[in-house]
């Protein structure tokens, strides 16, 4: 992708260095102008417009962006809504007759809700602690995204004990194999992940904590935050990982739900993790903003994906 751009500049545009393209995602409209120094066409231009869709859906959202501020063709192209309904769908894979609606355009719903479509895309998600506070059990949290009201909500998973029974294994009778039969359900009425369109807007560091619109019923506010991953070399035996390394992993997560800390996080959302995400809540009173009332119970939980 950068070879390709370096090419087309050098035969029709010169550009200053571009700004850093995370934060301006969700506005689309980044500042600068291009000043064109040669005539001369480029061949990749005349191609037909068939085959540079082609070359160009095999791009990702942010390499786009960036293509956009080359020339006014590329952006015309860049920002064809075909394209930006198939990103769409990738992270919605389990919804067939998906629409852009209640936004006016495939583009429109996928910037509304970048960079927060990882957690749809990833489904299912497992936290080291239960959202009630208590350390000895997770919470396990389906994520999905909701075509009727436009957003992505993450849904508890609950459990209630069915039939069980008892046999000794036939290897070993005094070994005793208990079974149940679990009756599995989701908490639709009380979402712990509640992204709505157009929350990231206007937030320019992917270190920001952003208050979500859950748990007003019931006084409980929570913030979600991005993660950075940490590479095999950056992993210590004495550091507080999610997951644990008993448990297999895509990419592994400062465990900050133990040690809670809100100056740390990624630097940009170029180094955000996909595989994990944290929240931060409490319960307020006398007041229904994030930095109004009185915060009690103040709690941070690590999410961190399944792998399949």
């Amino acid at each position: 992708m950068d070879a390709f751009i370096r090419i087309f500049r050098s035969r029709k545009l010169a550009l200053s260095d571009p700004p850093d393209i995370s934060p301006a995602l969700p506005h689309m409209d980044p500042p600068g102008a291009t000043t064109l120094v040669d005539a001369k066409p480029s061949l990749f231009i005349a191609l037909p417009a068939e085959i540079i869709y082609e070359i160009l859906s095999f791009l990702p959202p942010l390499s786009l962006v960036s293509l956009t501020r080359t020339s006014k063709f590329l952006r015309a192209h860049a920002l064809a809504d075909a394209l930006w309904a198939k990103f769409v769908r990738k992270n919605v894979p389990y919804q067939q007759s998906l629409q852009c609606y209640p936004a006016e355009s495939w583009k429109d719903l996928y910037v509304s809700l970048h960079p927060y479509w990882f957690l749809s895309r990833n489904k299912l998600w497992f936290s080291d602690k239960a959202y009630s506070g208590s350390s000895m059990t997770g919470s396990l949290v389906l994520v999905r995204y909701d075509s009727r009201r436009g957003c992505i909500e993450g849904l508890r998973m609950l459990a209630k004990q069915g039939i069980r029974s008892f046999e000794s294994w036939e290897w070993n009778p005094e070994v005793i194999i208990h079974t149940f039969n679990p009756e599995v359900s989701l908490l639709v009425d009380d979402p712990i992940v509640k992204i709505d369109r157009g929350m990231y807007a206007g937030h320019n560091s992917a270190r920001e904590e952003i208050l979500m619109s859950t748990g007003y019923t019931r006084g409980v506010r929570s913030m979600i935050s991005l993660c950075q991953g940490l590479t095999p070399k950056e992993q210590d035996n004495a550091m507080a990982l999610w997951p644990p390394r008993i448990i297999p992993a895509k990419e592994r997560v400062r465990n900050q739900s133990r040690h809670p800390s809100r100056g740390e996080g990624p630097s940009s959302l170029l180094n955000a993790s996909e595989n994990a995400f944290r929240i931060r809540k409490w319960v307020e009173f006398g007041g229904m903003g994030a930095s109004l009332g009185v915060h009690i119970g103040e709690d941070v939980m690590t999410f961190s994906t399944v792998p399949e």
